[in-house]
């Protein structure tokens, strides 16, 4: 049995507890928030028994040494990442970190290195991977149904008001290190990169701010970029969307697909060179795509029992920390661009200057000033288009 820390109990650190509390591997045996009131809610909608093997902290620091503890779940604000991950890999334990991973590349490498001394395991929340539809294409793509990829469009479009920045973090550079791009397209970034097999050899990108007045950061950005393979890719970024559109739409040689809405469409040429629908390999591919078999399991649950399926195995995990780290490298690269008006070749030298959080902050506009932050905020987290 898995003895399980859950360390910062906000939306993302509630959904993380409901997916440990499903696994009977687990066991939930810490809650830790400066918010203890956010711990006490998550431990009242549990059974008399369980409450009993929770420990309600405000400092993590007070868990370190547990060694009933051996899985610890961080959904703390970016910028306190570093620390903490750090801290708990010193101590052998397994982190599963939400994204993401970190502000800037320097912080990820101080963790992989931690990591890598240590033995522990370090994963990151990529949820969005396990989605049936993702995992039938990506497994029929890796098997050559559609042929070599030749351009992709990724739309990251989601909603999020006006006061959904007054948490105090939210919004700023240095503490959750950019806008929309970091916080909700880290998502189609990393699925992007997973489908492409690593980073473009560019980004060029522009960004705004149309919408969102309590942000220093962006709410909206779009990119194009080349990958060594030669194929182009187009991203786009807003956070003002009220349809939220995610959606990644794959041209290939033999066809072309969308997820997470899935459809596939196949033309053959006339003899004039026009189109004409070829529904047999159409049909075709759709049958390939139904008889795939995938787990019981999506987004959250998944990712988060692939996780301990990794600590169990003594496999990496999933997401690495590793993928993590690739993710936040190309947003750097994004970000740079659109405050320079400069391409930006990838990967990132380390004296670029967004490689450090220092770095970032003195180079990136400030779209506007920060006036208000509260602790906490009502309602609840919704995921996007990708969990409908």
């Amino acid at each position: 049995m898995h003895g399980v820390a859950i360390i910062g109990t906000g939306n993302a650190g509630r959904t993380h507890a409901d997916s440990f509390l499903k696994d009977s591997r687990c066991s939930l045996r810490a809650l830790c928030s400066r918010t203890l009131s956010k711990c006490e809610d998550i431990a009242r909608g549990l059974d008399e028994e369980r409450r009993k093997q929770i420990t309600i902290t405000d400092d993590w620091h007070t868990l370190l040494d547990r060694s009933d503890i051996d899985i610890v779940s961080i959904a703390l604000p970016p910028a306190l990442h570093e620390e903490a991950v750090c801290a708990f890999l010193r101590k052998g334990k397994h982190v599963l970190l939400e994204k993401p991973m970190g502000i800037t590349c320097d912080e990820d490498d101080r963790m992989l290195e931690e990591a890598r001394r240590s033995g522990a395991k370090l994963g990151l929340v990529f949820q969005n991977r396990y989605y049936r539809n993702i995992q039938r294409a990506r497994k029929m793509l890796a098997d050559g149904c559609f042929g070599r990829i030749l351009s992709v469009d990724v739309v990251t479009h989601w909603f999020r008001g006006s006061n959904y920045h007054d948490l105090y973090w939210r919004g700023t550079w240095g503490n959750e290190g950019g806008g929309c791009l970091i916080s909700q397209g880290v998502h189609q970034v990393d699925m992007l990169l997973w489908f492409m097999g690593g980073l473009p050899e560019s980004i060029t990108a522009i960004m705004a701010n149309q919408c969102h007045t309590n942000s220093e950061a962006e709410d909206s950005g779009a990119a194009i970029m080349r990958f060594p393979s030669s194929a182009i890719a187009t991203f786009s970024v807003s956070l003002s969307d009220m349809d939220e559109m995610q959606s990644f739409r794959f041209q290939c040689e033999k066809a072309a697909f969308t997820i997470p809405d899935w459809s596939v469409h196949v033309k053959k040429a006339q003899p004039n060179g026009f189109p004409e629908d070829d529904r047999e390999e159409e049909e075709r591919l759709q049958r390939i795509f139904d008889s795939i078999a995938t787990d019981n399991k999506e987004g959250h649950d998944a990712a988060i029992s692939r996780f301990i399926d990794a600590v169990e195995s003594g496999k990496d995990p999933d997401a690495t920390g590793e993928d993590g780290r690739r993710a936040n490298e190309f947003i750097s690269a994004f970000y740079m661009s659109a405050a320079t008006g400069q391409t930006v070749p990838l990967p990132l030298k380390k004296d670029a200057p967004v490689y450090t959080k220092d770095g970032l902050i003195a180079l990136m506009p400030r779209f506007h000033r920060k006036t208000i932050s509260t602790e906490s905020k009502a309602g609840v987290m919704t995921l996007g288009s990708a969990a409908r």
